[in-house]
């Protein structure tokens, strides 16, 4: 089982999630569009001289942006015919001053939204018709739980609006042959959780051995071990598992 003839369009695929998705999906064999705000292109580079043929291009983006979007699309159905995987993983983790009720702004909200949220709901819809024509198609969130302590209230609003996403669409669209799927995370080893630990003034490596310590696993998941379950899940879902919301934080949330 591979994706070959698949298309996926990677949103924050430049980060240190969607780095390891597009590798992921690229190995099995689908075409990737790298759509991140900065051009991704040593990425796309080092994924296309693995291969005999390319199997990744940039798509640089800005998805709070309705034209950027509307021009990524179009490039992608001239190209490659349209999405037939998309993965709404893009997301900013707020503003750094601020960012809790009430002393938070609304502009500042509104401005998360539209990338965490509003984005993601744009991209879907211009990827339905061509999954809907196809009679085939897999949407995955990157999620996050619908309460966590200490993360930014609009990032976790967005983030938490992609659970409610999930299910609906995956009712509205499942005689479509459209499935889908979110992985709410809460603590992931990558370079964003040292960069928080940083700016909160403690020392990284200690700060990422005690997150480590908050999972009952012992560890953090990895964004290698988010992108193994992306595919799974693309690969092998059957319908009655569409609009599965799983939570991987390691037990902290229900088991403390």
């Amino acid at each position: 089982m591979d994706l070959k003839d698949k298309v996926s369009l990677v949103t924050g695929g430049a980060g240190g999630i969607g780095v390891k998705i597009c590798e992921k999906l690229a190995a099995l064999g689908s075409f990737v569009y790298v759509c991140d705000i900065k051009e991704a292109t040593e990425l796309v580079d080092r994924i296309n001289a693995k291969y005999q043929e390319p199997r990744a291009s940039a798509a640089k983006c800005d998805i709070a942006n309705k034209k950027d979007v509307e021009a990524t699309y179009r490039r992608i159905a001239e190209q490659r015919g349209g999405v037939d995987i998309l993965i709404n993983n893009a997301a900013v983790y707020g503003p750094s001053k601020a960012h809790h009720f009430p002393e938070i702004s609304y502009e500042d909200f509104i401005k998360t939204i539209q990338i965490d949220l509003s984005g993601a709901v744009y991209c879907t819809l211009l990827a339905i018709p061509h999954m809907k024509q196809k009679g085939w198609g897999r949407i995955i969130f990157t999620a996050a739980p619908m309460s966590s302590s200490g993360i930014p209230s609009p990032y976790l609003a967005g983030k938490a609006g992609f659970i409610g996403l999930t299910k609906y669409l995956s009712q509205k669209f499942s005689q479509d042959g459209i499935r889908t799927f979110a992985l709410a995370l809460r603590h992931v080893d990558t370079p964003l959780i040292r960069k928080v630990i940083a700016s909160r003034g403690r020392d990284v490596e200690e700060g990422v051995e005690a997150m480590h310590k908050k999972s009952l696993t012992g560890k953090m998941i990895t964004p290698e071990e988010i992108a193994d379950i992306y595919a799974h899940f693309i690969l092998t879902c059957p319908p009655g598992l569409s609009g599965t919301v799983i939570l991987a934080e390691g037990g902290i949330t229900y088991l403390r």
